[in-house]
């Protein structure tokens, strides 16, 4: 169904959180944003940012500027203000593309942490593929020039999932291979 304007149950974090954040707004006031776009009345937006927060690791930061906050607490901070608006879609464009190995394994935890606590559907876009399988349910790796669909594949690991026994699961390897075959093959 075309989009025509914007949704509130469709929310983007987007690749670039250092633009996607408005720096004169603080981490509440750029969680109450969201909020304010979705005629939350100010009486209870307190409460909200204070939980938002709290979900996202940042509940001692409220007063910080972005600038104040590391690269990773600023994607934290787009997280809980995308899950502000509650919505039923979460689109994730490479969101951890720019942070350290560490930070971005513990962002990834928490993305299956909030998502599976919200029943949000993620559509996330990456080029690691650890990461799409460690996340996914499903796994679709897209043919350049004109782009569609060149491999799906179902993920059928357990859940919770843990940053090393997960990555060293027979089946985790086993995809892992597929997908490295494929996009081998399709760089010709």
């Amino acid at each position: 169904q075309p989009m025509l304007d914007p949704r509130r149950e469709v929310a983007i974090v987007f690749q670039d959180y250092g633009k996607a954040l408005l720096p004169w707004r603080t981490a509440a006031g750029n969680i109450s944003l969201a909020l304010e776009a979705c005629g939350i009345p100010a009486r209870e937006r307190p409460g909200r940012i204070a939980a938002l927060l709290r979900k996202v690791g940042l509940p001692a930061h409220a007063d910080k500027y972005p600038a104040e906050m590391s690269g990773g607490m600023q994607q934290r901070l787009q997280i809980a203000r995308c899950l502000a608006q509650e919505p039923t879609t979460l689109l994730m464009d490479e969101p951890f593309g720019a942070l350290d190995a560490m930070t971005r394994q513990g962002l990834q935890d928490e993305v299956l942490s909030l998502t599976a606590a919200s029943n949000t559907t993620v559509i996330f876009v990456t080029h690691d593929l650890d990461e799409a399988i460690y996340l996914g349910d499903r796994v679709i790796g897209l043919l350049p020039h004109p782009g569609r669909i060149g491999i799906e594949l179902d993920v059928n690991l357990s859940r919770p999932r843990d940053q090393l026994a997960t990555r060293e699961h027979p089946e985790f390897l086993r995809l892992r291979r597929q997908l490295f075959d494929f996009i081998k093959a399709t760089e010709h």
